[in-house]
């Protein structure tokens, strides 16, 4: 009998939580909105992915006869075996604040490149930061020039 009164009190409390509502036992809601972290050290965070960033190393071509940046680190934000698609997702970041060019490596595909630069150290950071700021492009990467 002790062991069923146990077992009842058990599916009592696991119940009193019902997870499709989020609500509990008391009535309150499971989320916690900005205005209840208002007077706390509590901050809402923004997830990173995880894991380190992806580096990747390729030769660039020419793209339409024009030679891409001459630096050796890219922020890239997208990528596509299509042309047109690469020239579309172009129109759409620079919507998002950012100055863009589109490279060719020498397989062919296009990549839409947010940032050119010398300065390794500044490319990751800017990796982290687009990450942290647009999460829609959680999948932004780092490509290293080969050289020729």
């Amino acid at each position: 009998m002790r062991r069923l009164s146990f077992l009842f009190a058990a599916v009592i409390i696991l119940t009193a939580s019902c997870n499709s509502t989020k609500t509990s036992l008391f009535g309150k809601s499971g989320k916690v909105n900005d205005k209840e972290l208002e007077g706390t050290s509590i901050k809402p965070t923004i997830l990173m992915p995880a894991g380190p960033i992806r580096e990747v190393e390729e030769k660039l071509v020419a793209n339409e006869d024009r030679e891409p940046s001459p630096q050796k680190y890219f922020v890239i934000i997208g990528s596509f075996k299509d042309p047109e698609n690469a020239k579309e997702h172009q129109v759409l970041v620079r919507k998002n604040g950012f100055t863009s060019e589109i490279l060719k490596n020498d397989a062919g595909l296009y990549r839409v490149s947010v940032m050119a630069t010398d300065d390794i150290t500044a490319a990751r950071s800017e990796v982290k930061r687009i990450w942290t700021k647009f999460p829609e492009y959680s999948d932004t990467w780092m490509l290293i020039r080969k050289d020729k």
